[in-house]
């Protein structure tokens, strides 16, 4: 692997420069997220690495950015820049014209949900927001539909969320203070939704968001 900074080609497996002491991490081209070694894709906007799978079949051509739409909800909601791409959901940071306010605007995939599984997401979006206002809990203002599109409607949380600050901390380590303060503030989200019987089921550093 070539440093960036010398250009001393030092083994596949480095992640430092052994002539420098650079860091060799290699970044998202589309985002410029950090990328961890053997990542076939960002695990912040979901463009192919073009590393090789297991099967050694190799992603030689971007997943291209979905087209940016100006708006949703008959232009309440203004799109400002794409946030992100996961199994269920594409979001957006947009304004909210009504109420003068950036929020997480995130249109539900559809495709492969039957009548149930639609009737499950709407659920789900429903119990978050009868968790109501808490500041350990990501508040959802809104759900609704564009045309046939589902929406949810979320407080947008500027500092991304856990997987991505470890990702830029050497060993994917932050400091026991600060494991300790966030591992705090998850326990006390959670006791919150606990006592209003309702259960996470997917609690990973992906989905613990950072203000």
């Amino acid at each position: 692997m070539k440093c960036s900074s010398c250009s001393h080609e030092n083994r596949e497996s480095a992640r430092f420069c052994e002539e420098c002491g650079g860091a060799l991490a290699s970044a998202c081209a589309q985002c410029g997220s950090a990328l961890r070694t053997g990542a076939r894709f960002c695990d912040s906007c979901g463009l192919a690495t073009g590393v090789p799978s297991s099967a050694g079949a190799i992603s030689r051509t971007p997943t291209p950015a979905p087209a940016l739409p100006d708006s949703f909800a008959a232009g309440r909601y203004r799109v400002q820049r794409f946030l992100g791409e996961g199994g269920r959901k594409r979001v957006y940071l947009a304004h909210d014209d009504k109420l003068d306010r950036d929020v997480a605007f995130a249109v539900i995939k559809t495709e492969g949900l039957d009548e149930a599984g639609l009737s499950r997401v709407k659920r789900e979006a429903q119990a978050m927001g009868r968790l109501g206002d808490h500041p350990n809990i990501v508040t959802v203002f809104d759900i609704g539909e564009d045309g046939a599109q589902p929406y949810i409607v979320s407080q947008y949380m500027g500092g991304g969320d856990l997987d991505g600050l470890l990702n830029k901390t050497p060993d994917r380590r932050i400091s026991v203070p600060e494991a300790m303060r966030i591992a705090q503030q998850v326990q006390q989200g959670l006791a919150h939704a606990h006592d209003r019987g309702i259960v996470h089921r997917d609690l990973k550093p992906g989905n613990i968001w950072l203000s």
